[in-house]
């Protein structure tokens, strides 16, 4: 077994499945591809991304049941019994193996406030000839806003012989598209806000047709779904863009991610993705702390009684330093200092009084070069993590001052940083890391609506300003994120029949009102399609720089970047 090919969540899964057998696996399913067969004599396998050459041959590792979706490409997707990371690893042609993680889901006043109308006016644009991909929780082919415009389903979730881009789920076209569902209707509503057609709650480019994934959320099928999307519309001879309102922080938060590093090689001309900033803007879920060389330094973090049966943290800092770290419990109880373990096995087990904990600390990442940590929590079975304060302590052995960047992979934030712990910005995280990625925060056109029931809803969102959920930038390496912001806050767009709303969210029996930097972006992604229409060899650079000059920060001058705004709210009218 090469420990050091695979990357720290990855090594815990698969450490902890050699101790502990397929029980083991019960709590990082919450967070990496890991499906384990309903029948126990089926092994339990692992969606995995496989770095390699580009033009490396790797359809000989079938004979270890490892299927590999791409023939080509130097970031490529597989599924394979989690037994096989083992011969996997012994592979000279493999240079790395990472886990897929499971990202999480991220209009009546929205389009006037951004000057849509007029634009849409004075150009005729409505996007008719581009495509829409939509990579979500699927999509109600039912709903009227989308009558004759679907072009194809690729539902991830239901079993069928699958795409080019992926033996697995089930293709649906013209009359098979009803056999696919949303039933948690975020991707409908997704769709409505870029492309739904409708007198009254339309979306941005209303004759744009759509392609839609209906996805596991893992990121390496999100991979998967990217290029499906753009290879469809390539077969249609179209330029398209993606929507992807999801997101994560998993990452290195710096764009050398996995999914980030797909969507840069499947972007170009006539090529676009959107992605969403986040929506932890009220949430302390980043620490941050600079350890003085030949010094340590705490990081506390609150963990809830009794709620969470296993924690994360994930940590970077740069690749000149070396760090220590160790990890004291409420009680007081602490695991030795670990140093960095750049061959073999870089995960090692600590059993405390009142919890067992793994600290893994390998050499560089050979994405970016930095150093990647990463913290397990479990409580003493059959008891959850125990609540309290608990402190990252770090000892700095290099020579200079080093930043340590902690996120907590908590899917509640329920498990957040304390005191001078927090650290109120680096909150976008992968796919919106991406640099070809357009990505989006969310401003306030509406606290106030009225639901089906005629009862007036008050959300309490100060009107006109960015909106406090919206996760900031900039990234870990300074990049600049978000790129733009765009109404999200109370968006009225299409209603799946198949997902259950509460009364008081929906307007009427086709639609419904919600908030996100997930409604953010399909508007981008609609007004990315008119655009695509006039000009359809526009690339991301080129989107980007169009964008940025038509979007400013209110009572800033214009060109001006701010962490939590990008360049401020777009403007169309002279786009």
């Amino acid at each position: 077994m090469r420990h050091e090919k695979l990357s720290p969540g990855l090594l815990l899964a698969f450490q902890d499945y050699q101790n502990e057998g397929d029980q083991a696996l019960v709590q990082h399913k919450k967070s990496l591809g890991i499906i384990a067969h309903k029948s126990p004599v089926k092994p339990t396998k692992s969606v995995v991304f496989i770095y390699c050459d580009h033009d490396a041959d790797l359809s000989y590792l079938s004979q270890y049941n490892i299927e590999v979706n791409q023939s080509s490409g130097s970031v490529r997707t597989a599924f394979l019994p989690i037994d096989s990371l083992d011969v996997l690893s012994e592979e000279d042609i493999i240079q790395r193996i990472k886990p897929s993680r499971k990202l999480h889901l991220r209009m009546d006043t929205a389009l006037e406030k951004v000057n849509l109308p007029e634009f849409k006016n004075q150009t005729g644009l409505t996007g008719k000839g581009v495509i829409i991909g939509i990579i979500d929780s699927g999509i109600d082919p039912k709903h009227p806003a989308f009558a004759g415009r679907i072009l194809h389903i690729w539902d991830q979730t239901l079993p069928g012989p699958g795409v080019t881009e992926g033996g697995y789920g089930a293709e649906f076209t013209g009359a098979q598209l009803i056999i696919s569902q949303d039933t948690g209707g975020h991707g409908t509503h997704v769709a409505g806000i870029a492309a739904g057609a409708d007198a009254n709650y339309g979306g941005v480019a209303p004759e744009a047709e759509l392609v839609v994934v209906r996805s596991d959320l893992q990121d390496a099928h999100i991979a998967d779904g990217v290029r499906y999307i753009f290879r469809v519309a390539g077969e249609l001879g179209r330029a398209a863009v993606v929507n992807i309102s999801l997101g994560g922080h998993a990452d290195a938060h710096d764009g050398s991610d996995s999914l980030s590093k797909v969507i840069n090689a499947e972007s170009g001309p006539g090529r676009i993705v959107c992605c969403a900033a986040g929506n932890e803007g009220n949430d302390n879920i980043h620490g941050q702390a600079t350890i003085p060389s030949g010094r340590t330094r705490g990081m506390r973090f609150n963990i809830p009684l009794n709620q969470v049966g296993i924690v994360w943290l994930n940590g970077w800092y740069s690749k000149d330093s070396e760090l220590e770290v160790s990890l004291r419990s409420p009680n007081g109880f602490v695991t030795p200092f670990q140093k960095i373990i750049p061959d073999g096995n870089a995960a090692q087990d600590y059993q405390l009084p009142d919890a067992r904990v793994q600290l893994v600390t390998p050499g560089p990442d050979k994405a970016n070069g930095d150093h990647n940590l990463l913290v397990q929590i479990r409580g003493i079975d059959p008891s959850p993590v125990i609540g309290g304060v608990w402190q990252l302590r770090v000892r700095n052995t290099s020579s200079t001052d080093t930043r340590l960047d902690v996120w907590t992979l908590d899917d509640s934030s329920s498990v957040f940083f304390t005191g001078k712990s927090v650290k109120d910005a680096i909150k976008i995280g992968s796919p919106g890391a991406a640099s070809s990625a357009v990505t989006v925060a969310a401003y306030t056109t509406k606290a106030t609506y009225i639901d089906i029931d005629h009862q007036v809803r008050e959300m309490g969102l100060e009107l006109n300003t960015i909106s406090e959920f919206s996760s900031e930038g900039p990234l870990r390496n300074d990049g600049q994120k978000p790129d733009v912001a765009a109404p999200g806050a109370m968006i009225v767009s299409t209603l799946s029949a198949d997902a259950s709303f509460d009364r008081s969210s929906m307007i009427n029996s086709k639609f419904v009102v919600q908030a996100g930097t997930s409604m953010a972006t399909p508007l981008v992604s609609g007004l990315v399609a008119l655009l695509l229409q006039r000009d359809p060899k526009l690339d991301p650079a080129a989107v980007k720089d169009l964008l940025r000059k038509n979007s400013a920060i209110p009572g800033k001058p214009a060109g001006t970047f701010d962490h939590k705004w990008g360049y401020g709210v777009i403007n169309t009218l002279n786009l």
